[in-house]
């Protein structure tokens, strides 16, 4: 205490020198409403600039992050796909075919608007037409599928989230890869449900399910949840099947848009089908 004291006493000339500038500062601009205006239109100026700048700071480690993240998650199918390419460039990942041609990209954006609470939820992204973007592209977090763009202007897109009930997203076991739809039942942001599995098939607790490939919106491969609970239905020959969404959709913040690039191409033979079926 004795020391503080000595202290303060030694500096106290400072300390009076400080307080007089701070009153005469605020004397100064309280008594000019020209200087008032200036004064905390500059200092909303650098409190804006500062959190700007933290803002970016934490986002970009953040999504550096979650691009870690995203990359484990392709090396993860790549494992079970010897045409799995990715090439890591500062806005695209690229998926290459067994042909060498590109047929994925993933297009990195940031979330500015969710909902989760919805019966029928959507997103909203800051990347448009400008960026490539068009609707029925996939839309995905580090952990797993999130929806599907239906919308876009030139900077922005609109999808419509998983936790949709008027969606759904075509899956397949990853262990057997017997197929099914993940559909939303608008109860809990965390849960959904995965249909059209026959009753004969074996299921565990904590089995992946991820995207079948069989749509031209999403790669097959891509996690979208695992088994929470099952059951068989008494009347059909289906399982009743509880899953548990990877993507968390209430902390939503960077994604990526799925491009496939011979999506058009792979709609337009499929149509042919209409021909063959007469």
């Amino acid at each position: 205490m004795d020391s503080l004291l000595k202290f303060l006493r030694r500096i106290h000339f400072l300390l009076l020198f400080i307080l007089l500038e701070v009153l005469s500062l605020i004397m100064l601009v309280n008594g000019n409403g020209r200087r008032n205006a200036v004064f905390h239109t500059s200092a909303n100026y650098i409190i804006g600039n500062i959190y700007d700048f933290t803002w970016n700071y934490v986002g970009y480690f953040n999504l550096r992050e979650e691009n870690e993240m995203l990359m484990q998650v392709l090396s993860n199918i790549r494992a079970n796909s010897d045409d799995f390419i990715v090439r890591d460039t500062a806005r695209f990942h690229d998926r290459a075919d067994s042909t060498g041609r590109i047929e994925y990209r993933a297009i990195r954006a940031s979330v500015i608007k969710n909902s989760a609470s919805r019966r029928n939820n959507f997103i909203t992204l800051d990347v448009g037409s400008e960026q490539g973007i068009k609707p029925d592209m996939g839309v995905m977090s580090a952990a797993g599928a999130a929806g599907v763009v239906v919308a876009v202007s030139q900077h922005y897109a609109l999808a419509i989230s998983l936790l949709n009930s008027k969606t759904g997203i075509s899956a397949k076991l990853k262990t057997n890869n017997f197929y099914g739809s993940v559909v939303w039942t608008g109860d809990d942001y965390r849960y959904a449900t995965l249909t059209e599995i026959p009753n004969h098939v074996e299921l565990h607790h904590g089995d992946t399910v991820v995207t079948s490939g069989y749509s031209a919106i999403f790669p097959p491969g891509i996690p979208v949840a695992t088994i929470e609970d099952f059951k068989r239905n008494s009347d059909d020959n289906f399982y009743s099947i509880k899953v548990k969404l990877l993507t968390d959709f209430k902390c939503l913040s960077n994604v990526f848009v799925i491009e496939n690039l011979n999506q058009q191409e792979r709609i337009d033979l499929e149509a042919e089908e209409s021909k063959f079926e007469q």
